[in-house]
């Protein structure tokens, strides 16, 4: 054994006593488990999370009555051609929470374990060409150290079908923070796309869909620069 994998098979050994010893407390279950790749949520409450079918408007991402499979907005006017929802347990939103805000990037290869199946399956059905991701500005990007989506996708999959061509040229206060009204004009005009044109079908990908205000602002920025279907994927739908 050369002495890089020796380093690396006593170092892993040693985490392994370290994380035995001091275990975390899972933040869902509250219950202690020994840690491998990240110490937030214990492999129990992370095999409990399954796709489950969201009702919700599958163009623009509104919820309410009577908006499921389109809400009536947009049966005159069409946004994304669909929206698919992987789950609507709250609980996956808490993860994505800690993920996200807590810096947590270990959390990435879990979560993507978890959608990937569902994912690639409506990626291939639908001919996808072109995945992008909601980005963040450069700010939050220096404080976080990665954009989490993209650290995501590059799990599930190759490097040449995610593209980096949204960018966030607006810094925004976070949509959590804010009521429905003022979730759409916290986005207004915040996003911008790199490129003049994109050929294929394409793809938007994001974490948490709650009024549908960064799905919709991200549509505005590409309609019209797309020669192909416009479609969106949201982890959770909350």
């Amino acid at each position: 054994m050369s002495g890089k994998h020796q380093n690396y098979h006593w170092l892993s050994k040693f985490k392994l006593i370290f994380n035995t010893l001091f275990p975390r407390e899972c933040v869902l279950c509250g219950d202690p488990f020994i840690f491998t790749n990240q110490n937030i949520v214990c492999d129990d409450c992370l095999s409990k999370f399954e796709k489950t079918e969201s009702f919700f408007c599958r163009s623009c991402g509104k919820s309410g009555e009577n908006t499921y499979p389109i809400c009536e907005e947009c049966k005159y006017d069409r946004k994304y051609s669909y929206i698919e929802a992987f789950t609507d347990y709250y609980e996956f939103g808490e993860i994505l929470r800690e993920y996200k805000f807590g810096k947590y990037k270990n959390l990435a290869y879990d979560i993507a374990k978890i959608i990937k199946e569902d994912f690639q399956k409506f990626v291939r059905q639908n001919q996808v060409q072109n995945i992008l991701y909601i980005p963040i500005s450069n700010k939050k990007l220096k404080e976080r150290g990665f954009n989490h989506l993209k650290e995501i996708l590059t799990y599930i999959f190759p490097k040449y079908l995610v593209k980096d061509y949204l960018i966030k040229v607006k810094e925004t206060k976070l949509q959590v923070e804010l009521n429905k009204t003022e979730r759409f004009e916290n986005l207004k005009d915040s996003f911008k796309l790199t490129v003049d044109k994109i050929d294929g079908n394409t793809l938007v990908f994001d974490d948490i869909l709650t009024t549908g205000a960064t799905l919709l602002e991200a549509y505005k920025t590409i309609k019209n620069k797309v020669n192909g279907n416009l479609y969106a994927y949201v982890i959770t739908k909350v």
